[in-house]
């Protein structure tokens, strides 16, 4: 984010702090919305576990009484667990301890009641927690006091909204919690990353990818034209079983016990080993060369019929597959992996760069740490003092809260720059150690006066001098009341 941009958010700031003031005012509301982090985190955890659970155990028994086959050992030693986790707990409070006793307690639900009463709790617990989770997002960025289109538009809020669907669809389909664990791509930011190497140059990807389909189209048809008996492969059929004339599937009315009904349905199909020819069509050897070209390491060659030397198309064969590797595996599949890699090391680079300015150059001037060096003020007074981004917010904020007839001279003076345009008050590179440009200032006025003697000169430098001095007499002020660093003041 540039400096502009910071100075042109000023306004949605501002309305966001007026609605953090109003949030405070609703205890209920302003204690879900302080909690956002841990919603997000218990969200997460649920999600896992209900996914380890449907790994698990999926499909569910039957058995009504699931405790039942616990073993008294396996009981005895999970009670043990709880009881060690809960008096860790309480002699050492700590997350940690609270998860291992929170997933011991869930173990022992699994083993008394059974693998799907425990995903239906958890399942429903997941809904509220989301629920909850919405609401405190929606708290925080005041989306009570948007209009409807500002709402469609905020695609984090309507991310969650998707993830509260899906945690209500997993009531009903347990494979529905399987997409919750793809938000772990939305937490981890290097997660993110990997995919915005892909996406960051999606076009690029896509016209090699297209360039890689026409180039396997020709093969295709090269292979037709010349090659396609070699496209033979070993498959397995699966044929059924037509039943025999006495057996209780051929419905002549008899009697089958239970027994014997399995056995049928598990004659009712055999496999067999065949040989097929997989290039009978164009449409088939394209398929086919997609299918296996792509996928075999060492290209089409791998799946086609070995020739013999004396064969007439030995060497046309020798020359389609080493065509085939080296232009469809080598060339075209690296460059589209270079292409990925290569973005992934931009993302990498870009993000070490953002982080280098972001701690050795002033957001406001841009001035670098070195600039510093040898100087009066240093640089962590400069950026925490002179230049803090946020006193230009909490100033901004109190000359649109202050009443206009209460202004001073200087907060006039930012008043109307901000209302033609608030660009005008950032300052410009070159603008450092204000407390030591004055000194020099000074000293060249009292040589001046000293060589030239100039009366209006002399009276400009007074006026001058008089507003260094109350603009930093001002600023003494303000700097030991800390109206401007507290941001509970406008809260």
């Amino acid at each position: 984010m540039h400096v502009t941009d910071f100075f042109e958010r000023f306004d949605d700031m501002h309305n966001e702090m007026k609605w953090q003031r109003k949030l405070k005012r609703q205890p209920v509301l302003s204690a879900i919305s302080e909690n956002m982090s841990l919603w997000s985190r218990l969200l997460f955890l649920l999600a896992t576990t209900c996914n380890i659970i449907i790994a698990g155990s999926f499909p569910f028994d039957d058995d009504p009484n699931p405790g039942d086959v616990v073993s008294r050992q396996v009981s005895l030693l999970v009670w043990a667990g709880v009881l060690v986790a809960l008096a860790t707990v309480i002699a050492y409070p700590r997350p940690l301890w609270g998860y291992i006793l929170t997933g011991f307690m869930i173990i022992r639900l699994i083993l008394s009641q059974g693998a799907e009463p425990t995903l239906l709790l958890l399942g429903t617990i997941n809904v509220v927690l989301k629920a909850i989770h919405l609401v405190s997002i929606m708290g925080n960025k005041g989306t009570f006091t948007k209009n409807f289109q500002q709402i469609l538009t905020d695609t984090e809020l309507i991310y969650h909204v998707f993830y509260l669907v899906f945690c209500i669809l997993g009531l009903f389909k347990p494979y529905a919690y399987s997409i919750l664990m793809l938000d772990v791509v939305y937490r981890e930011e290097t997660l993110f990353n990997v995919i915005q190497s892909v996406t960051r140059n999606g076009w690029s990807i896509v016209l090699t990818a297209a360039l890689a389909l026409i180039l396997i189209y020709l093969f295709s048809i090269i292979a037709f034209v010349f090659f396609r008996d070699d496209f033979t492969m070993d498959v397995t059929k699966i044929v059924p079983v037509v039943p025999e004339a006495d057996s209780c599937e051929a419905g002549l009315g008899k009697d089958c016990e239970a027994s014997q009904t399995v056995a049928v349905t598990e004659r009712t199909y055999v496999t067999e080993e065949q040989t097929e020819n997989l290039c009978t069509s164009l449409r088939m050897c394209i398929i086919t060369t997609l299918n296996h070209g792509l996928r075999n390491g060492g290209g089409i060659g791998d799946l086609l019929r070995v020739h013999s030397k004396d064969n007439s198309l030995f060497t046309g064969r020798v020359i389609y597959d080493m065509l085939f590797f080296f232009i469809i595996i080598i060339i075209i599949l690296n460059l589209i992996f270079g292409v990925i890699i290569d973005t992934f090391a931009d993302l990498r680079s870009e993000k070490q760069q953002k982080e280098h300015i972001l701690q050795n150059n002033c957001f406001i001037c841009g001035l670098s740490r070195s600039n510093f060096d040898n100087r009066e003020v240093s640089y962590e007074t400069h950026i925490e003092v002179e230049h803090n981004m946020w006193h230009y917010l909490y100033f901004y904020v109190l000359v649109k809260e202050k009443d206009k007839t209460d202004f001073t001279g200087p907060e006039s003076y930012v008043y109307a720059l901000v209302q033609v345009w608030l660009k005008s008050v950032v300052p410009k590179v070159g603008d450092i150690a204000p407390l030591g440009a004055m000194e020099r200032f000074r000293g060249a006025v009292r040589k001046k006066r000293v060589v030239g003697g100039d009366k209006d000169a002399t009276i400009r430098s007074q006026k001058f001098e008089s507003l260094f001095d109350d603009m930093y007499t001002t600023r003494a002020a303000h700097d030991s009341q800390r109206w401007f660093c507290h941001p509970d003041l406008f809260f």
